[in-house]
């Protein structure tokens, strides 16, 4: 309604400013100003903060992973748990992501939803389990399966990864996680890529 709004209120604007041009003119005035606002209404959704932020596993500053690169994670980009730098940072939806790269912030800008972690960065395998737990991961213990990032508990209990894989990896445990997420959160996951090793 308020972008709708705004793009009247400019088209008009346009028109009044603008009395010698022909009718063809205006409209292709029109048409750039309406282009331009759903253009930066798309922007601005990335930094709108999602409503189920609460239901993220983030630090005090909401920074994601403890401050691991989500892109280093993806076999095109290194395939391992890399530290991100506090230098390089982007901060997507009220998320803070920090990157080793400036190479992997530009990719993670340009397609955020591949490379946030899956169930708002908590273990999955916890989030299989019943009614889904938020259980801390650890950043190091991950699987790239389908292009989602999943990340585990790794501690005193053991690696949850290791039970992950052992009871089916994510083809046979997904849909019970994802259900989980979607009740704590009120958001869908992802889903997942059918291209293997994004």
């Amino acid at each position: 309604m308020k972008n709708s709004l705004t793009l009247s209120a400019l088209m008009l604007a346009l028109l009044i400013a603008t009395p010698k041009l022909s009718a063809a003119q205006s409209t292709d005035l029109a048409t750039e100003a309406a282009t331009t606002t759903l253009v930066a209404t798309a922007q601005d959704d990335t930094t709108t903060p999602r409503t189920a932020l609460k239901e993220y596993d983030l630090g005090k500053k909401n920074l994601a992973l403890e401050g691991y690169d989500p892109v280093a994670y993806f076999p095109k980009f290194g395939g391992k748990a890399v530290k991100g730098q506090k230098s390089i940072t982007h901060t997507h939806r009220g998320v803070l992501y920090r990157f080793s790269s400036q190479d992997n912030k530009k990719a993670f800008i340009a397609n955020p939803a591949r490379f946030e972690p899956m169930y708002g960065g908590w273990c999955a395998w916890a989030m299989t389990d019943g009614k889904g737990d938020k259980t801390g991961a650890n950043p190091k213990s991950f699987e790239i399966e389908d292009g989602r990032l999943y990340v585990f508990y790794d501690g005193f209990f053991g690696d949850t990864r290791k039970t992950w894989n052992k009871k089916g990896k994510a083809p046979k445990l997904k849909a019970n996680a994802d259900k989980n997420w979607k009740r704590m959160s009120g958001e869908a996951a992802r889903p997942g890529d059918s291209e293997k090793n994004k």
